[in-house]
């Protein structure tokens, strides 16, 4: 079968390519021509289309004469800067895949399966938790906006093609396990590292950084930056009652075998599935546990706010697809530190 996937330079995109191939399918995708990670993913076999998401022409050229389409590229920024580039990626991107999926569907059946985010709850500020696929979409973030109307355009393309099958995953927070000991990682550091945690604050949108106001960032920069060190120490946070907080987080091999169940189970066409964790870890277990796995010290510090917990429901998934992460983030640890040894 001959697959499309979008954004298969990046970590979902690369592990589910690299499962694609092995199951004995040819994968393209589009790059555009400066992407680091773009010689490496050629040379793992995959075919590298030049060209952006962007613009249709480069995108009706990478998905001519596919079978199956993964559209799992996306810009993930909680910046204001960055609204722009998520609206030609994320936004404009998607209708153009869709759009070329469309025509394509007229001399072929297309099976597509979208990726989308928690952030379209949002599930850190959800209304209930555990918090399922029929909770109203109501984002916080320009980031969670773009894959709202992401969905959206899957419902209505997916209704109006009658040769084109689409599915979506909503992925929780997701990570590579080495990302889990580098506190440099672009989700880890922010998640788990006191360093990472002021960079990401100074940096971001105040939801993003886990505040609803700028006073309450104020107060959280001034409570983190004097244990910032340069020993990158982890960060266990409590809330006002001295109770940690929790992390919601799937392996990435997790969330590539939710993406293949939905590709292949017929009841899956047309549906949306949280691929989720059965239940969020607390930090007052995990950063311990990190520090004594590698050796670095962790600090505590009470945020007197409420910053929203994370909680996706994956039952559907689980009930439906037969869905079972296999990895913990302890299991994630484990394996990081021994390949690192």
């Amino acid at each position: 079968m001959e697959i499309f996937v979008s954004g298969a330079t990046g970590r979902v995109g690369g592990v589910l390519s690299a499962a694609l191939k092995e199951r004995g399918h040819n994968v393209r995708t589009i790059a555009v021509p400066h992407d680091p990670n773009k010689a490496a993913t050629e040379a793992a076999g995959v075919v590298c289309h030049s060209g952006s998401l962007a613009i249709y022409d480069d995108v009706v050229k990478a998905v001519d004469g596919v079978d199956a389409i993964f559209h799992m590229a996306a810009v993930i920024s909680f910046q204001p800067t960055a609204r722009d580039l998520l609206w030609d990626v994320n936004v404009v991107g998607t209708h153009n895949v869709l759009r070329a999926a469309a025509a394509a569907s007229q001399k072929r059946y297309i099976r597509m399966v979208f990726a989308s985010s928690d952030q379209v709850y949002p599930t850190r500020f959800a209304r209930y938790r555990p918090t399922d696929e029929n909770h109203p979409k109501e984002p916080y973030s320009f980031y969670g906006m773009t894959k709202v109307l992401g969905e959206d355009m899957v419902r209505f393309y997916h209704r109006s093609e009658k040769s084109l099958d689409i599915s979506t995953a909503v992925f929780s927070h997701t990570e590579a396990a080495r990302e889990i000991i580098d506190p440099n990682g672009e989700y880890a550091g922010p998640a788990f590292y006191v360093n990472g945690r002021v960079r990401s604050l100074k940096a971001s949108s105040t939801h993003h950084a886990g505040a609803t106001s700028n006073s309450e960032l104020t107060q959280i920069l001034s409570i983190l930056e004097p244990l910032v060190s340069p020993d990158e120490p982890l960060l266990l946070p409590v809330d006002a009652n001295g109770v940690p907080h929790t992390q919601e987080l799937v392996d990435v091999r997790d969330i590539v075998e939710g993406l293949l169940l939905i590709f292949s189970k017929h009841e899956a066409i047309g549906e949306t599935f949280n691929l989720a964790p059965i239940s969020p870890v607390s930090l007052g277990e995990f950063i311990p546990y990190l520090s004594k796995k590698t050796g670095r010290r962790f600090v505590e510090a009470k945020i007197p706010f409420e910053l929203g917990r994370t909680h996706g429901s994956s039952v559907k998934a689980r009930s439906i697809l037969g869905f079972a992460p296999r990895y913990s983030l302890f299991d994630m640890v484990d394996e990081a530190v021994a390949a690192a040894s």
